[in-house]
């Protein structure tokens, strides 16, 4: 059996393991349900360490600082930049080009 415990030789390595075990399920409960949100969502999961996740939206990925206004906001006056609209970021997934307003 993999998780065998020998009581006779060394009971410190089988009670090490019962709680590495029994730590890894109190984690795998206490997250349960962020997992599952999150991969419904469709988000990066990260598991790093016991009781620690970091949860990511990978559409962060496809955002670029705008070009034009080099995510200032604005081209070269007070109106707000055509090409990102106003926000500083453009998403390089979907490149769209504005008219000037």
């Amino acid at each position: 059996m993999k998780y065998e415990i020998d009581l006779r030789n060394d009971h410190w390595i089988g009670a090490g393991s019962l709680l590495i075990i029994g730590l890894r399920a109190l984690d795998t409960g206490i997250f349960a349900e962020l997992d599952a949100f999150a991969w419904v969502q469709g988000w990066e999961t990260d598991r790093g360490r016991l009781f620690r996740h970091a949860y990511r939206d990978p559409r962060f990925g496809t955002l670029l600082e705008c070009g034009l206004c080099r995510g200032e906001d604005t081209a070269g006056g007070r109106k707000p930049c055509s090409l990102c609209d106003g926000t500083g970021r453009i998403d390089r997934l979907r490149p769209e080009v504005r008219e000037e307003r």
